[in-house]
């Protein structure tokens, strides 16, 4: 806190203090007015009876005596007659006019008051003495400078809260001021690259929460750039091995062309047909190289997190199944090709919907559907199921299958380039099924691989897809 700071804090604890003060003598002048008019009364009536028990010079000197032991009363009285002349008096001076002229009470005991007695300013009153003649009694107090009660508590009072507001702050500028220089030492600690500096928490008032919750915010920031750093790392390793994996097919490429360039015309037919075969291999993988990367590298951008959207899942899957039977039938025009199988679980309605991007879905079942007609012999069998919140997907070839390695290791890119099993010139990193495993995880579902034969289903690979249903993902995200 500076000392700015503490001063207008200061200024408004004044204030505060005064209007409080103000407020307390108010109420003290509201509660104590009427039972000061009583007490007040009380002692004009104990004066008058004073005078009334003696001979009115004998009563003013034994009043005057008691007014020895009490300075605070100091009045002066006289004892007047229906006339208005002095019958008694302690003082040299008249009896005042200006009270006398307002009118005598009439009954015993009446009292005609001006003034407050107490109050430290003067006062004035007129009594009818019990007496045989009527008279009447005069007393006057003089105003004593000084002695004004409710001036006093009030001062009193502003000058308590004055001082314990004063040292309240004190105690509060000390205290935030031990702490200010403890957060100066942190965050130099942080600045300096010392992540790990944290406050020591010893109390949990509204600063030690304060500290608590800069300590979770140094947490994350923590979590944050170890997540930064290893993001760096990771890129470094990709972009020199991306060198390495564009370099490779731009060598082979350079080496074929080359080659056909200096002996094509020594070459036969047959050979420059095999190394044209090669030039188109390497123009087809280096193409498909570089559209998988892009994909992977848009994948996590937040327009694909943000076009989540309701999906008829079953839609998308017939879609892809006849691209899949166009290919197929192609193939065997020409001689070659597969045999595809599809089947939807009868218990499933007509329009199953998930939550997700529709690019998104629609490439991850073309990438599986390609991929088992790639490793497939003869034949690829799909199969869709439903079951409480889940809907499955199963696509299975009659290929050679998958190893415990690979399967371990799908989702996950290769470090080499590897040959296709059925002996042409393809080849891959695996970047499908990290793209395969990159949205199946983006739309919160399962996948779930086996190779080999189980239960009558085919020989080779069965990858099973599992997306969340419309209630589950939308319960999910509440």
């Amino acid at each position: 806190m500076n000392r700015s700071l503490w001063l207008r804090f200061l200024g408004l604890s004044v204030v505060f203090a005064l209007l409080l003060g103000l407020l307390y003598a108010r109420l003290i002048r509201e509660v104590a007015g009427d039972a000061r008019e009583d007490v007040q009364r009380s002692v004009y009536l104990f004066i008058a009876r004073i005078v009334e028990e003696a001979p009115y010079a004998d009563a003013i000197r034994h009043l005057d005596r008691l007014r020895t032991e009490s300075p605070s009363m100091s009045p002066e009285v006289w004892v007047i007659s229906a006339a208005g002349q002095v019958m008694a008096s302690n003082s040299v001076a008249p009896p005042p006019q200006d009270l006398l002229q307002e009118g005598l009470p009439q009954q015993v005991h009446d009292i005609v008051m001006r003034g407050h007695f107490f109050s430290g300013a003067s006062a004035a009153a007129v009594i009818r003495l019990n007496a045989a003649e009527p008279a009447w009694l005069v007393v006057r107090n003089a105003a004593q400078a000084g002695r004004h009660l409710v001036l006093t508590l009030g001062t009193f009072l502003v000058a308590t809260v004055l001082g314990a507001i004063f040292l309240g702050l004190s105690m509060v500028l000390l205290y935030l001021r031990g702490h200010s220089h403890e957060a100066r030492r942190v965050i130099a600690r942080i600045e300096s690259g010392d992540l790990a500096a944290r406050f020591k928490v010893d109390r949990l008032d509204a600063v030690g929460r304060l500290m608590h919750d800069f300590n979770r915010m140094a947490d994350e920031i923590g979590r944050l750039v170890a997540r930064l750093q290893a993001t760096e790392r990771a890129r470094r390793e990709l972009l020199q091995e991306l060198g390495h994996d564009l370099r490779t097919p731009l060598t082979s490429l350079r080496t074929a062309i080359e080659a056909l360039a200096a002996h094509g015309e020594a070459m036969s037919s047959e050979e420059r047909q095999e190394f044209f075969g090669v030039v188109n291999s390497e123009f087809g993988y280096f193409r498909k190289l570089v559209d998988d990367l892009f994909f992977i590298a848009e994948i996590d951008e937040p327009r694909y997190r943000n076009a989540a959207q309701r999906l008829d899942i079953v839609a998308i899957v017939k879609t892809e199944i006849q691209s899949l039977e166009a290919s197929a039938r192609a193939a065997h025009e020409a001689g070659g090709g597969i045999r595809i199988e599809a089947e939807l679980d009868a218990a499933m309605p007509d329009t199953c919907a998930v939550i997700g991007d529709a690019y998104l879905v629609g490439r991850l079942f073309r990438n599986l559907f390609d991929n088992a007609a790639r490793h497939a012999s003869s034949v690829v069998r799909i199969r869709t199921s439903i079951r409480p919140g889940f809907v499955d997907v199963s696509v299975a070839d009659d290929g050679a299958g998958m190893s415990a390695a690979a399967i371990a290791a799908f989702g996950q890119r290769r470090r080499q380039r590897v040959l296709s099993e059925g002996g042409d010139l393809s080849a891959s990193l695996g970047l499908g099924s990290v793209i395969i495993k990159t949205i199946v995880s983006l739309h919160g579902g399962d996948i779930a691989l086996e190779s080999g034969p189980a239960g009558g289903v085919l020989q080779g690979t069965r990858i099973t897809v599992s997306l969340p249903l419309e209630e589950v993902r939308d319960a999910a995200l509440v």
